[in-house]
């Protein structure tokens, strides 16, 4: 009987440690592959992507997640062309969406006065930090829809000096906005949070006119390190796992040979 028990025993233990060792190999995640991101716009705006040698327009396109058709159209490519592009030649691949103004009501006049001061009357300016998980600095419509990005620590300035204010962007699929303000021209500037990059420009001046909304969407990208560090912290937990699953495979293997000196002694 005791023979029995341990080859029940080391059958257990080697059962357990196989499907521990096969869940963490089925875990492991790939390797990480290397990473690329699209080039950030420019103090104007626009994107440009610089070729490299042997690149045809249907390459960059693809890696670029834009139309092909797109690219020779901004560009004023032919078929030909696309096909022998030259070693640093920029092309365009497309701009920053500018900021959306929403018109309000006009401000009510006032009665003629003897001296008549100037009408001036307050606006909203809200801004909204999104993931930009292509990095092509376009507010595509599933990136702008999405929770958004907290973090990003934002600065609303007059450029006459009459308002200046800071805010933090939310997470949770809502703008930070800057209501009942003076109208005026402003100075807007956003500081990515920290593991991400930008893809537009950090900064953008904005024509606020009494009774408009101003939407600016700022877009940034999680760095490539902070990808690798997840991917790294992934792979040693699971190789871990397997570890420890090799062990008690082994501890099992041990008892089932104990088992049988036991049984040939006997």
């Amino acid at each position: 009987m005791k023979i029995k028990r341990f080859l029940l025993i080391g059958f257990a233990i080697m059962t357990i440690g196989s499907l521990l060792a096969v869940s963490a190999l089925l875990n492991t995640p790939a390797r990480a592959q290397v990473l690329y991101f699209t080039p950030t716009a420019d103090a104007s705006g626009a994107i440009y992507y610089i070729v490299k040698s042997g690149e045809t327009c249907d390459g960059i396109a693809l890696v670029n997640n834009i139309p092909v058709d797109t690219l020779r159209t901004l560009n004023g490519l032919t078929f030909d062309q696309c096909r022998f592009l030259q070693v640093g030649q920029k092309l365009l691949l497309g701009t920053v969406p500018t900021a959306v103004i929403t018109a309000g009501p006009s401000p009510t006049p006032t009665s003629i006065l003897p001296t008549p001061e100037p009408v001036r009357g307050t606006g909203t300016i809200c801004i909204f930090l999104f993931d930009d998980v292509n990095g092509n600095a376009m507010a595509e419509e599933e990136e702008v829809t999405g929770t958004g990005l907290a973090g990003g620590q934002v600065s609303v300035n007059h450029q006459g000096g009459e308002y200046a204010n800071i805010g933090t962007t939310l997470g949770n699929g809502e703008a930070v906005c800057f209501e009942d303000i003076p109208e005026g021209s402003y100075a807007i500037s956003i500081a990515i949070p920290e593991g991400y990059n930008p893809t537009s420009s950090q900064n953008v001046i904005v024509q606020l006119k009494a009774g408009d909304t101003s939407h600016i969407n700022f877009s940034a990208q999680v760095s490539g390190h902070t990808r690798a560090q997840q991917q790294e912290k992934a792979e040693s937990g699971s190789i871990l796992i397997a570890v420890f699953g090799a062990l008690i495979v082994l501890a099992g293997v041990g008892v089932g040979f104990y088992a049988r000196y036991i049984l040939r002694k006997h």
